[in-house]
């Protein structure tokens, strides 16, 4: 324990700059920030409060660490010395409390950000968990249907390191960590859409991060699977496997400010045409003729629709807009169109 609270000790002297010595009333454990501990202390110290002496100019305070009751003493008496004593006991034991957290629930504040980088490097070493590569898929299936879907999908759990954790807004996390060959995210979780879909007849959305370099980078993964299934919903309603990467094009007409996407869309179309994309049934067919790479006999047989219904609405698409979606960069000018129409609202 001393070696340990030590290092917390130099970590928290790092931050606030002031030494710290750390003791049992019986003398018999110590730990310091210092070469040596000093150790001087009253006879009548209390350990129920922060108190201060004059005598020796040092401010005692007690906490609790693994089950044991310590005393702590800083230099100095007046109301600062007062104040970092208070926080010092906090820190001290939130520090000792983390070590009584599951392992799920710790990955669970890492995955969430809620975690510093020396907290994150304190459960890997707590855990053995490798610097690897890895990332994260968020998942949210049919409601009600989470549980059962979270009991199937432990048999991805190929590794010991491998997690499933339930984060916010009823989804849950599956971080995987890459520790010998190569995996594709993307192409990964199609398996499991596939296979939760085949097995237990549930429809699963997935959003998929890229590869991190480690645990460090989590977070970041994280947040790029929940922006992959927020954009998801906005501009593509189904069921599925939605890759953060393949979003990106998307998240950049976000960062721009709406009055600039305005300017945007007066160049690309007249304020007239925006009804065609107000049409869910012409909308529909447009986005699956896209999803189909411009495939006139792909789109008609995926929206049980007659091919030559299906070339009136592109035909109509393109007399309302004087975009021919048939040709690619119509195509993308309409995805465009599309996209910043949602974002502005």
């Amino acid at each position: 324990m001393d070696s340990e609270l030590t290092i917390i000790l130099k970590m928290i002297k790092q931050k606030i700059g002031i030494d710290i010595d750390v003791f049992s009333e019986s003398m018999k454990f110590s730990a310091s920030t210092r070469q040596e501990a000093d150790l001087r202390a009253p006879a009548d110290l209390k350990l129920e409060e922060v108190c201060s002496n004059e005598t020796l100019n040092k401010t005692f305070f007690s906490f609790r660490f693994r089950n044991a009751n310590l005393i702590g003493s800083i230099d100095g008496v007046s109301e600062a010395e007062k104040n970092y004593a208070y926080l010092l006991t906090a820190l001290l034991e939130g520090n000792s409390k983390e070590e009584n957290v599951g392992r799920g629930e710790q990955l669970r504040s890492i995955v969430l950000g809620d975690c510093s980088r020396q907290q994150i490097q304190k459960f890997m070493h707590r855990f053995s968990i490798p610097e690897d590569r890895c990332f994260a898929l968020v998942m949210k299936s049919e409601e009600g249907k989470n549980e059962k879907v979270m009991a199937f999908l432990s048999r991805y759990l190929s590794n010991e390191f491998d997690s499933l954790i339930l984060t916010e807004d009823m989804c849950f996390t599956f971080v995987k960590f890459i520790t010998l060959t190569d995996i594709n995210p993307a192409a990964y979780a199609q398996g499991i859409f596939r296979s939760v879909k085949e097995e237990l007849g549930i429809s699963v959305d997935i959003g998929v991060s890229a590869v991190v370099k480690n645990l460090f980078e989590i977070n970041n993964a994280y947040l790029q699977a929940v922006n992959a299934l927020r954009m998801s919903k906005n501009y593509n309603s189904s069921y599925g496997v939605h890759a953060y990467k393949d979003y990106i094009f998307v998240k950049m007409l976000e960062d721009i400010p709406k009055f600039k996407l305005n300017e945007y869309l007066e160049t690309l179309i007249s304020p007239e045409a925006k009804s065609i994309f107000r049409d869910e049934d012409t909308l529909l067919t447009a986005e699956s003729f896209l999803e189909k790479d411009l495939n006139v006999s792909e789109t008609a047989r995926s929206l049980y629709m007659h091919r030559n219904t299906l070339i009136y609405r592109l035909d109509k698409i393109e007399k309302e807009t004087g975009l021919d979606i048939k040709r690619f960069s119509d195509a993308v000018n309409f995805r465009l169109i599309a996209i910043m129409l949602k974002i502005i609202g």
